[in-house]
Parts: C-alpha cells; sequence; structure tokens
C-alpha cells in the first residue's frame, strides 16, 4: 500500500507543475494576481515530492521486496543508515532526491522576500519556469525510472546495495552534490524570467546570492566526493578526471564566473548578455552532468545506471530545456550600450577571469565527450585520461590564477594609479615565499612546479591583503572577507595540488608478515592480517606500524572488506594523517606464503586540497549573510 501512496504523490507532483508552470507562466495578461496561488502550487508540488521519499525510505527500511528498486539494491542484512543512503544510492531513487531538491529550491524561491513590487513578476515567472523543469523529470521517472514499479512474484531477500556506496561520505554526497546541481535552475530560471518579463539588469543582484548558494553545495559535493575516492577506492588519489567528476568540475567552473559576471552586471549595468548565456550554460552542464551519470553512456565508478535507453530520453530533455533557453536568449536579450572599459579595471579584469573559466570548462568538456562521439560515428573505441587533462587545463589556469590575484587590487571603471606600488610588495613576498618552499623545504623539481607553488602563494597573499589594508576596522574587514576566504582557499588547493603532485610518493610493495620497507624517509611493517567481521561483510584487516628514524609513530589498519559473492572485493585504506603529510596503506591481495600486496603512499601537504575548498565555503556562507540586510530591505 505504501508504494502505491508513492506513485499518486508522483502523478500528484506532476499535476501541481504543471499547473504551477501553466498559471505562473500567465494565461492572463495579469497573471501576477495568481501569484499566490503558483507559490502555493510549489508548496503542494514539493510536500507530495517530500512524502513520496519518505514512502520509500518506509519501504526500504521494513524490507519491501515487492518493489523492483528495494529488491535490486537493498537486503535484510543491510545496515538502516544504508538503507536509508539507498533510497538514492540507485538510478531510479536518485532521480526522485534530484527533483525533489529542484522543488525545495522552487518553494524556497516562491517565499523569498527578496523582490519588490517591481521585480515580483520575476519571481513568479521563474517559479514558473521551475515548474516546467520538474514536469518534464517527473514525467520522466514516471514512464522510464519508476521507483515504485513492484516486481511479481517478488524474492524473499533482495540484492545488497553497491559496496562502494555504503560509506558514510558518499551516503551524503549525492544530496550535497544535488543541492549544488539543480541549485543552478534558480539562475537558470531568474535569468530566463529576466528575458521574457523586465528585460534588464534587475535580475542579477536577485540571482548572485541564489547562485553562490548552489556553488557552495557544489563545491561541498565535489570535495566530499573527492575525499571519498582517495580513501574508498584503494588508488590513493584525490581526482581521476573521471567522466562522472568532470560532470561535476564544468557547472562549477561556470558557476564560479557566473557569480562574478553577476557582480558586474549587479555593480555596472554590464554583461547582462553575458550573464543570462552563462546562467543558462551553468544549468544545462548540470543537466548534462545528471545525463553522463545516469545514461551509462560513459563508463565510470561513479555510474548509477547503464542504460542508454533512458540516457537519451534526458539528453532530449536537455535539447528542449537548453534549446528553448537559447531561441529566448536569441531573441529577446538586448545589446548593452558600448563603453570604453580600461584595461586593468575591476570589470575587464572579471571578464577575462571568466574567460579562462569558460575556456577551462570547454577543454574538460571537449575531452570528456569526445570518445562518445568517435564511438557514435563508428570511428572505434578511445578513452581520454588524465594526461590530456593535465596538459590542457594548464593554458586557461596558469594565467587565471595570475589575473584573480591582480584582480584584487582593481577598482571599478578605472585603472588605480597606485596598483604598481600595491602589487610589488605582494608579489615580492609571494617570489620569496615560493622559492623557499620549492628549493629549501622541498628539493626542487621542475620549473613548472616552482611556478605553481609561487602561484599559489601570490593568490594566498593577495587574498590576506584586502583585510591587512582595511586597518582591522570590522565593519571594513567583513565587506571584504567573502573575497578574501575564496581567494585564500584557492590558494591553498593549488599549493596542496602541485606539491602533492610533484613530491608525493606512490610504492607498490609485496610483504611478508614482519617485514618492512621504506618509504620516503617513513618505515612501514606488515605486522599481521586477521580475519574480522563487520554487520554485513567480511573482512581482511591488516595491521601496520609507522615509524620515522626508528620511531614508532603510528599503527593503521588497512581492510580488504567482502560484501556478497556477488561484489567485488572493497579496499578500505589505513592513513596516518596530519597538515603536513598523509601516509597511506591499501591492502592488496594475497600471495601466499604470509606475503601481501601493500598500495603505499607519501603525500605532503594533501590536506590542503580539501582544506580550500572549506574555508571557500566559509567564504560563500560570509556572502549570503552580508546579502542579509538588503533582502529585508527590498521585503
Amino acid at each position: 500500500m505504501i508504494p502505491e501512496i508513492g506513485q499518486i504523490l508522483l502523478i500528484v507532483a506532476l499535476a501541481t507543475s504543471l499547473l504551477q508552470f501553466c498559471i505562473g507562466i500567465g494565461f492572463y495578461k495579469k497573471s501576477i494576481i495568481n501569484s499566490g496561488v503558483v507559490y502555493n502550487l510549489s508548496a503542494v508540488h514539493s510536500s507530495a515530492l517530500f512524502v513520496a521519499m519518505v514512502c520509500l525510505a518506509y519501504s526500504f527500511l521494513t524490507d519491501d521486496f515487492s518493489v523492483l528498486y528495494i529488491a535490486s539494491n537493498s537486503n535484510t542484512n543491510l545496515p538502516n543508515i544504508y538503507k536509508i543512503a539507498a533510497v538514492w544510492g540507485a538510478h531510479e531513487g536518485s532521480l526522485l532526491l534530484w527533483i525533489f531538491l529542484l522543488s525545495l529550491w522552487g518553494v524556497l524561491l516562491s517565499f523569498s522576500r527578496k523582490f519588490n513590487d517591481q521585480t515580483e513578476i520575476l519571481k513568479l515567472r521563474a517559479v514558473a519556469i521551475m515548474g516546467l523543469v520538474s514536469f518534464c523529470f517527473i514525467l520522466f521517472i514516471l514512464y522510464t525510472s519508476n521507483p515504485f514499479e513492484r516486481l511479481f512474484p517478488f524474492p524473499e531477500q533482495g540484492r545488497s546495495l553497491n559496496p562502494l556506496l555504503q560509506d558514510p561520505a558518499l551516503a551524503i554526497n549525492p544530496p550535497i552534490l544535488y543541492a549544488g546541481y539543480v541549485g543552478l535552475a534558480v539562475p537558470f530560471s531568474l535569468a530566463i524570467a529576466s528575458l521574457i518579463t523586465i528585460n534588464d539588469h534587475q535580475w542579477a543582484g536577485i540571482a548572485r546570492v541564489w547562485c553562490i548558494t548552489a556553488w557552495l553545495f557544489l563545491t561541498g559535493g565535489i570535495a566530499l566526493g573527492s575525499w571519498w575516492a582517495y580513501y574508498e577506492l584503494g588508488w590513493g588519489g584525490w581526482w581521476f578526471w573521471d567522466p562522472v567528476e568532470n560532470a561535476s568540475l564544468m557547472p562549477w567552473l561556470v558557476a564560479t564566473a557566473l557569480v562574478h559576471s553577476l557582480v558586474v552586471t549587479e555593480k555596472q549595468k554590464l554583461f547582462n548578455g553575458f550573464s543570462v548565456l552563462l546562467a543558462i550554460i551553468a544549468f544545462s552542464l548540470s543537466l548534462l552532468g545528471t545525463f553522463l551519470v545516469r545514461s551509462g553512456v560513459l563508463i565510470s565508478v561513479h555510474s548509477f545506471a547503464s542504460d542508454p535507453e533512458r540516457g537519451m530520453f534526458i539528453l532530449a530533455l536537455i535539447g528542449v530545456l537548453t534549446g528553448g533557453a537559447l531561441i529566448i536568449y536569441a531573441l529577446r536579450v538586448k545589446k548593452g550600450e558600448k563603453r570604453s572599459l580600461e584595461i586593468l579595471s575591476r570589470e575587464s579584469l572579471l571578464l577575462l577571469n571568466n574567460v579562462f573559466l569558460c575556456s577551462a570548462a570547454a577543454l574538460i568538456l571537449i575531452g570528456t565527450l569526445y570518445p562518445l562521439i568517435v564511438e557514435m560515428l563508428d570511428a572505434g573505441k578511445i578513452s581520454v585520461g588524465p594526461p590530456y587533462f593535465n596538459f590542457v587545463i594548464l593554458f586557461p589556469f596558469l594565467p587565471l590564477v595570475f589575473f584573480i590575484g591582480l584582480g584584487v587590487f582593481s577598482t571599478w571603471n578605472f585603472t588605480s594609479k597606485n596598483m604598481v606600488s600595491s602589487i610589488k610588495w605582494v608579489l615580492g613576498l609571494s617570489l620569496i615565499a615560493g622559492l623557499v618552499t620549492a628549493f629549501i623545504v622541498f628539493d626542487y623539481s621542475n620549473l613548472l612546479t616552482t611556478i605553481g607553488i609561487i602561484l599559489a602563494f601570490w593568490t594566498l597573499i593577495s587574498g590576506l591583503s584586502p583585510i591587512f589594508r582595511k586597518t582591522f576596522v570590522f565593519r571594513d574587514i567583513i565587506k571584504v572577507l567573502p573575497m578574501s576566504l575564496a581567494h585564500i582557499g584557492l590558494g591553498l588547493t593549488i599549493l596542496g595540488v602541485t606539491v602533492t603532485s610533484s613530491y608525493g610518493i606512490t610504492f607498490d610493495e609485496s610483504l611478508r608478515l614482519g617485514q618492512s620497507t621504506k618509504v620516503g624517509d617513513y618505515t612501514f611493517k606488515l605486522v599481521e592480517v586477521n580475519n574480522n567481521k563487520g554487520p554485513n561483510y567480511d573482512a581482511k584487516t591488516a595491521t601496520v606500524e609507522i615509524s620515522l628514524d626508528g620511531q614508532e609513530i603510528a599503527i593503521i589498519y588497512p581492510e580488504k572488506r567482502i560484501y556478497d559473492t556477488n561484489s567485488p572485493s572493497m579496499t578500505e585504506a589505513g592513513i596516518e594523517s596530519s597538515l603536513r603529510r598523509d601516509l597511506f596503506v591499501a591492502l592488496g591481495e594475497e600471495l601466499g606464503g604470509n606475503s601481501w600486496s601493500l598500495h603505499l603512499q607519501y603525500k605532503p601537504l594533501l590536506r590542503l586540497i580539501w582544506l580550500g575548498p572549506f574555508i571557500m565555503i566559509l567564504g560563500g556562507l560570509v556572502r549570503i549573510y552580508l546579502a542579509k540586510p538588503l533582502t529585508r530591505s527590498m521585503s
């Protein structure tokens, strides 16, 4: 009975989303009078989807294997926490979560107070557009990916959830990442609503906070996914240029460009058409990410589906939504007034940085989709891996990082006469810190590594400089804090990536019990390997002692887990970490004679890679906090 209730609620959500669009887009010229109806419909729409999610979760917890989705992704031995995670752990449930989060963004927009009488029509149309997006995807779920589909006859025992997903980090990663994906629907809807209503820059100030919020979720989701891949997959890497990783990075890059473009549109009334286009592209790339993850057309350890037919349905939706938006853009966008820009003004540098960000996204898109295009043309099968991405990303990224630091010292409308004197001490400190780190702290590796370290310190110190220039007046510091934290976080991430990539040591070794080996200055000793039993898995657990100069510094316990006979063994790495370095051990296969293969790593400054995004998120939260007075003043 519970699955049937969920099915009915999906149909209710389908109907309310259609009404939300039809009434909101305006059958009547004065449809503003229907705004209350539209906003209430969005609340009903979201409530129906929420209760449907609860119905699915209840069915998981009660082991209702008469539901095909549950029988395929759960069993009675699965811990309850992972039964909840299984709600979005595979194709059908994850799309239900996607649509629910989209509806939640719609409700937040509906009852937002960041609108006045002049922009109320903008909100109404935006909520209507979000209803249309939701309608399309609910239709897709009902006809191709219904999570409440019954199975007859149903089995007494279901299959287990994908072992890769039986991890706390990946259990919470999809909701965070999806919140970022679908959050980009808000600036997208506001941009299209602006084109068909007021058709000027007024939407930018409103969309900016929504875009930052979505960007925060994307940043957190990407960082959490990177952390999971590091300790769970057993490779010890933090980024693999996997198609699904790329699918989240591309909208993040364009959303970053959009945030900066909206600043210029709001404050200088420039680049309105460019901002609208970026909003369309950012959300379109999030839809493309859904296509890549859900279709199975590209192989990935993160993929949730392998049904190209359903993927083509999503591809058709992308064509309708993106194509329709671009047609409206082509017909309605206004040409901005011609204004000359000083080459080093803030608006010029922001535009230049946005070009680099979009170029990086385009290069990643080419590398991600090229194998698919070649296969579609029956030209064989190829793979595009890290060598391509690591090489091409340098061309937009190196100048981007330099101009990001330079932009801190720029001003609106004109070039600051004091820019040279302002940056010379920052540039000098960056050079000194970079050279000391590259030559003294770490042995010199190569020129590119040295440049990367110098640029990291350039970003860090230039990010700190606005705080010190405000002479420690709190009111002035808090205004520049979001930008400073974002740049500091980026600098830390660049430093971590550069040092880890250049000075990290990876070593594969076979050790007998009691035998040891050295990785860098550290000695790893395999003490013993024992059998252990978890709640729904059997494990081989190794005990590894780590010492430095004969002094024991840590004991870690890497594991090899077997969840069931149909699943491959899973690796749980043993990690001893500090801000200065990570020591990593992954247990491999038993080789006989009490000998085991081990994957060993020494990674200096690795934690900076994840500390950086955390600091960037703090900067975004401060920016949202600073927008609260504006919200109250416009209510």
